[in-house]
């Protein structure tokens, strides 16, 4: 179930008990082709004495098309957020089975996208992008210690390196005298 959703499937009274609310499905939503089949029915039942300008219909459609792109950019936009959010710190949460809300920190692993929805993974458990409650900085990992001995062997060879061009340089400028 969504954390973040505007519209709940269930209303919870003053004494406790549940009640379903009309919820419209996402396959309920109007589309490109009930815009046409509203189109075809208002074409076909218009006043004869008085018909509809064609201008209306363009700007209908128009409009409608605006709508749908929207709706297109939103879902595209929403997809590249949750994608950003692999290897960040997150705080989730989703409802358990007794309706208590379970809050989850961790890591985003994995980001799936499918059928225009984003699900993130946080320690190997699937959550909705709509459940992220919080987005943190990514805690830095501890430094190696055998990496840090590496790096000052590196920095003194590339010291010594140094030195030694430079001596090299000294002894060749004297040796020409």
């Amino acid at each position: 179930m969504e954390i973040n959703a505007y519209n709940s499937a269930y209303s919870v009274n003053s004494s406790g008990e549940t009640n379903n609310l009309n919820v419209q499905n996402e396959s309920e939503s109007l589309d490109m082709q009930d815009f046409l089949n509203l189109l075809v029915a208002q074409l076909t039942n218009q006043d004869a004495m008085n018909p509809m300008e064609n201008t209306e219909f363009i700007s209908q459609m128009a409009q409608f098309s605006s709508l749908q792109a929207m709706s297109d950019l939103t879902e595209i936009s929403m997809q590249g957020q949750a994608t950003s959010l692999i290897g960040k710190q997150v705080v989730v949460a989703e409802y358990n089975s007794r309706g208590e809300l379970d809050i989850e920190e961790g890591v985003v692993q994995r980001v799936t996208i499918f059928g225009g929805e984003a699900t993130i993974y946080v320690n190997d458990k699937e959550y909705s992008y709509s459940n992220v409650m919080e987005i943190k900085q990514a805690e830095e990992p501890e430094t190696d210690p055998v990496q840090e001995i590496l790096t000052d062997i590196l920095e003194g060879i590339n010291g010594l390196n140094d030195s030694l061009q430079k001596h090299e340089t000294t002894a060749v400028d004297l040796g020409g005298i």
